[in-house]
């Protein structure tokens, strides 16, 4: 009993020496009720991860590496990522990367894009290529299970999109 009240005393003595209050609970945003869960994980992931990729993507021009291929990958992932963030509103959905910090296949990771911005000629394509390519391949898996799972009609409508532009860019990243 004494060790008890001794853990209680310590928690609550830490809990008085934080500098912050806890916030309490936050209403979550309202997602529409058009969207399931499946809707919404492939929205949640594939925002951030076409994001990253943009981001790789406009390396590029800046590290004289810029080619056709990579300025036709770089704007139809521009154009996909306008129509994914228009989604994503629509269902109500924050503006917020849930998968930060999180190591994904195909998703380009901010360490990725410091070894990218360090990267120079060569070495800068050799790294920008092969993240891309995981980045398209991994699109169109996502892709092809919101079309079988999802429920929204445009989520579904787009993710065939994006299926059929990420195999079309796979074979430029492949050459």
């Amino acid at each position: 009993m004494k060790g008890a009240v001794a853990l209680v005393v310590v928690a609550l003595l830490a809990a008085g020496c934080a500098t912050t209050t806890a916030a309490g609970p936050t209403a979550a945003p309202a997602v529409s009720s058009a969207f399931n869960q499946t809707d919404v994980a492939w929205l949640e992931l594939t925002v951030p991860m076409t994001e990253n990729a943009v981001a790789a993507l406009e390396l590029a021009d800046s590290h004289g590496a810029a080619t056709a291929v990579t300025g036709q990958v770089l704007a139809g992932q521009r154009e996909l990522l306008d129509r994914l963030q228009a989604v994503r509103t629509r269902a109500g959905l924050p503006d917020v990367n849930i998968h930060s910090g999180h190591r994904l296949p195909g998703l380009i990771t901010p360490a990725d894009l410091v070894a990218l911005r360090d990267a120079h000629g060569q070495d800068f394509s050799h790294r920008l290529l092969p993240l891309v390519g995981a980045h398209l391949a991994q699109l169109v898996v996502l892709a092809r299970g919101e079309q079988q799972s999802g429920a929204e009609p445009s989520a579904r409508a787009l993710a065939g999109d994006i299926a059929k532009v990420a195999v079309e860019h796979q074979s430029l990243v492949r050459g």
